[in-house]
């Protein structure tokens, strides 16, 4: 680039062609841009990551711990996923079961004193990790956490072969006599409420020659709530269709008569006074009294010798 020299009071100043101040303003502009786009950088990574440590008075956090270190690098959570932690807290510790409304945004941001938006991004969160889902009207319930798409082809193979049937009982029998043991020891007088409700319902459709094999179901699925096991009610809840069909067969095909529905009715008698006198030894055996003779008779209607 050609360069002239132009004398002034203060001595040789360089003259630039045209073509050459192009140039010049061309590279200030890219320089320019190019420090725009760090400090955008910067700021952003700022906003979004946690704050690093700039006094004394404050421990530095790192990506890793140190080797051998015995402790986690300690990092700053955003409000939302505190938010989100404690949501998912309440829904492990049974406080929000599968179907349950959460409080309004408004309320939950009052009860934690955070912001709605911070609610709303912690509700979203879980949204995609399946916790909970929008429903029509506004609001959020919770889901079904062991929900899978296998229900379907089961259902069709209980339809189809009461062999299947026979199988998932036999499930239940295991599965209902370890939850009547550990709601003995872990139910509440709210729930001995709800049970004996189930229970007093059966007495009436008893004595009315009316069966209701909905009621019995509820009775079971109110003892495995009084487990107090998240798990455990969520993996039935998963599976509660599939459940609800096979007491409607035994109730309505195996334990038609008289007979049969007095039978059933004094098992769940047994079930309901082991588990109201916290005894978990006889809510085991009641539970396993009834569902084996489930089985059994079961076996002798239905399975071929």
């Amino acid at each position: 680039m050609g360069r002239a020299e132009k004398h002034s009071r203060h001595g040789h100043v360089p003259c630039y062609s045209a073509a050459a101040v192009e140039w010049i303003i061309g590279l200030t502009i890219l320089y320019a841009e190019k420090l725009s786009s760090i400090l955008f950088d910067r700021l952003t990574k700022n906003l979004t990551e946690p704050l690093k440590c700039r006094t004394n008075s404050c421990m530095s956090i790192k990506e890793d711990p140190p080797p051998g270190s015995v402790f986690s690098t300690i990092r700053m959570e955003r409000v939302a996923e505190k938010v989100a932690k404690q949501i998912r807290k309440a829904i492990s510790d049974g406080v929000f079961r599968m179907g349950d409304r959460l409080p309004s945004e408004r309320e939950l941001a009052e009860q934690m004193a955070v912001s709605r938006p911070s609610v709303r991004e912690a509700i979203q969160m879980l949204e995609l990790r399946g916790m909970l889902e929008t429903i029509h009207g506004g609001g959020s319930v919770v889901r079904n956490i062991a929900e899978q798409d296998i229900q379907k082809p089961i259902e069709a193979f209980l339809k189809e072969d009461r062999q299947r049937v026979l199988e998932l009982t036999e499930v239940r029998a295991a599965m209902e006599a370890w939850a009547a043991r550990q709601a003995a020891i872990s139910r509440t007088d709210e729930e001995m409420e709800r049970i004996l409700g189930y229970l007093i319902e059966m007495e009436q459709d008893f004595e009315v020659g009316r069966i209701r094999p909905e009621v019995d179901f509820k009775f079971h699925t109110e003892i495995a709530a009084a487990t107090h096991n998240t798990i455990f009610v969520h993996l039935m809840d998963s599976i509660y269709h599939l459940l609800n069909y096979s007491v409607k067969i035994h109730r309505e095909e195996v334990f038609a008569t008289r007979k049969g529905q007095e039978t059933i009715l004094n098992h769940h008698r047994k079930i309901y006074q082991a588990i109201r006198d916290k005894d978990p030894d006889a809510g085991e055996s009641a539970m396993n009294e009834h569902l084996h003779f489930v089985v059994n008779e079961f076996k002798k209607k239905f399975v071929q010798p």
